[in-house]
């Protein structure tokens, strides 16, 4: 999923759920229907704590499933309170894991980050990428 600015602690105290899942599916889709848009499409609203954007692309009806795009750039502090699983589309970020290692993912890598981990993160200006979050309780990230 990018979600900036050093001053920011994003963790499980944001308390508002996500919306659900805009502009992605056609109205008349039927629950078993692939989603699937061009992300120009997609429904993209400011994301001020990570300097980007965001797009819901599916929430699940329970919540406990969520995938969406995110363009970020800057710095930023992020504790997880659901897993995320991200392909960068774009750019780069340098993570360090707190109590863990430091690197680089960039355009064309994959992570996968588990529920309860803190991250620093540097995003390039261009940094993108499409994640799928998961948890055992409704997704919530602010």
């Amino acid at each position: 999923m990018s979600r900036f600015t050093s001053s920011m602690l994003l963790a499980s105290a944001f308390a508002v759920s996500l919306p659900a899942a805009r502009a992605a599916a056609p109205p008349t889709a039927t629950p078993t229907a692939p989603v699937h848009a061009k992300l120009a499409d997609l429904a993209w609203v400011d994301l001020p704590e990570f300097g980007g954007r965001e797009a819901i692309i599916y929430r699940s009806p329970d919540g406990k499933r969520v995938a969406a795009a995110f363009h970020e750039a800057g710095r930023a502090t992020f504790t997880y309170p659901f897993d995320e699983f991200l392909v960068v589309t774009s750019g780069t970020a340098t993570v360090h894991v707190h109590g863990g290692e430091t690197f680089t993912i960039a355009a064309g890598e994959v992570g996968y980050f588990r529920e309860g981990t803190t991250v620093d993160f540097e995003f390039s200006a261009d940094f993108a990428d499409i994640t799928c979050l998961m948890s055992e309780r409704e997704v919530r990230w602010r």
